[in-house]
């Protein structure tokens, strides 16, 4: 293993568990499938949500996107290499 492989699988590391915390700190919207089958709501806010959802909500799609975008380059690198 090269120099520039350890870093890649590191960065796809440290990428993936950045997308995994930021997931986890989301607060849930809803009930999910089972919400929407009974048609319930969140009551008083339902549709209202804070900045820092928000944010969060930002920063979860910016690190998805950074995790699609750096395994692909990764394929494409070790593609080529290999």
């Amino acid at each position: 293993m090269e120099m520039y492989e350890i870093i890649m699988g590191v960065i796809l590391l440290v990428a993936s568990v950045g997308l995994v915390v930021l997931t986890l700190c989301q607060h849930s919207r809803g009930q999910g499938l089972a919400g929407a089958i009974n048609g319930s709501t969140n009551g008083m806010n339902a549709g209202a949500s804070s900045h820092t959802d928000q944010m969060l909500s930002r920063l979860t799609m910016i690190a998805g996107i950074v995790l699609f975008v750096i395994a692909i380059a990764a394929c494409a690198i070790f593609s080529r290499i290999g």
